[in-house]
């Protein structure tokens, strides 16, 4: 499975938590910049079938109009569960639930909000910012990469993206097979490291528009289920009530 997996992007909220607060306090990171050297000329080599059904399933993402996304993570002893409707616009929202913390997410238009209960500060942030903050709905912009970790998951077609992003092996793909009575194929990636195994598995409608219906993740550190459902039923987003508005 590849180091950035939306499986794993939930446990990102805490890091997401702690940057705020620091965005609340007037502190940024310093941006970096760096040069590469042009590549030189390689021969391609042709997308294997696997990776033929990853590209269609990605492309389909991006015009399913709306969906909805819920699924189970169990990463390092961390329950994380997650509900979400969102639109093919980008717009969004939905909680996640970590470690018995429910955070409230939305996106309208280039605005993310964000909203964490006070024990979830309270464990991130100082006190005067658990004070300030805990329950509170908090304004910042969608296209601050400090947030990026909440805004991809309200992106049906990057969270897609993200799941074999940087595989170091080669993907499979199953015969069509069934899930829960629709026509699929399973493309999947297994890595093996130290004797344990590490499988990732995406259920790709196979007729029809080429949808991702489930997701699996499976390892010894991280198991989870991400699925999708609803496609084409868009849903009505609105500004939260008195947000603090931390947008530079």
């Amino acid at each position: 499975m590849p180091k950035l997996r939306p499986l794993a992007l939930a446990v990102a909220l805490p890091v997401a938590a702690l940057s705020l607060s620091a965005a609340a306090v007037g502190t940024a990171a310093a941006s970096t910049t760096t040069t590469t050297a042009p590549s030189s000329t390689t021969t391609q080599t042709p997308p294997s079938a696997a990776d033929v059904w990853l590209l269609k399933a990605i492309g389909a993402e991006q015009k399913v109009g709306s969906v909805r996304i819920t699924g189970t993570i169990h990463q390092s002893g961390v329950l994380i569960s997650l509900a979400l409707h969102v639109n093919g616009d980008g717009e969004g929202g939905g909680t996640f639930v970590q470690s018995g913390a429910r955070i409230q997410l939305s996106r309208v238009g280039p605005i993310l909000y964000f909203n964490a209960p006070t024990k979830f500060w309270a464990a991130h942030a100082t006190k005067q910012q658990t004070a300030t903050y805990g329950g509170k709905w908090i304004e910042v912009s969608a296209l601050d990469s400090r947030f990026e970790s909440f805004d991809q998951f309200l992106d049906a077609a990057d969270l897609v993206s993200a799941v074999f992003s940087g595989h170091t092996t080669p993907l499979q793909v199953s015969k069509p097979t069934k899930l829960n009575g629709r026509k699929v194929v399973i493309v999947s990636d297994t890595v093996v490291v130290k004797g344990k195994r590490t499988t990732g598995r995406m259920y790709i409608a196979s007729t029809g528009k080429p949808v991702v219906y489930k997701i699996v993740d499976q390892g010894p550190a991280e198991n989870g289920v991400i699925n999708f459902s609803d496609y084409g039923k868009p849903v009505s987003i609105s500004t939260p009530p008195e947000p603090i508005n931390l947008t530079n």
